[in-house]
């Protein structure tokens, strides 16, 4: 993991950086398009080193990834520890970054399968009322599904 300035707190165990996604409600997606960068946070589901979203046809991530397709996705939890001056305090957390290739899911299964993926994760036994009938009500929807080349983590204390 190049890059990393603290080693040690370096989270070397893939299933334990699985794990930072699967635990976290919120990430965020990053883009890049003529150098010039965005950050949006958003639902997510990761399952065997793919992230699922979903989006607005029409949002500016999507142009983006049209655009460029290389993404970066972030989540993180964490908690102050306080002391007797500030210069006491510090941060107990847990980090995650996955660097891949975002696409648009273009096959009905398979935006049907995201979506229940998601819906599975924030309203667990939700996920199978997401049927094709209604997938056709909400043609605006998108999925989109980023392809990890790359996973990355970082806790404190460290592991």
């Amino acid at each position: 993991m190049s890059g990393m300035r603290r080693k040690e707190k370096e989270i070397k165990d893939k299933v334990v950086v699985e794990e930072v996604f699967r635990q976290n409600e919120v990430g965020r997606l990053a883009t890049a398009v003529d150098g010039e960068p965005y950050i949006v946070p958003m639902n997510f589901a990761y399952i065997s080193d793919k992230i699922y979203l979903h989006s607005h046809k029409d949002g500016k991530k999507i142009k983006d990834i049209q655009k460029n397709p290389r993404v970066c996705f972030e989540v993180d939890s964490g908690e102050i520890v306080t002391g007797e001056n500030p210069c006491d305090f510090s941060w107990r957390y847990r980090s995650a970054v996955a660097y891949g290739k975002a696409k648009i899911v273009e096959s009905k299964n398979e935006r049907l399968k995201a979506l229940r993926l998601i819906s599975e994760k924030y309203s667990f036994g939700k996920g199978k009322l997401i049927t094709p009938e209604l997938m056709e009500k909400f043609d605006h929807l998108w999925i989109i599904e980023i392809d990890i080349d790359k996973m990355t983590g970082k806790m404190s204390p460290a592991p």
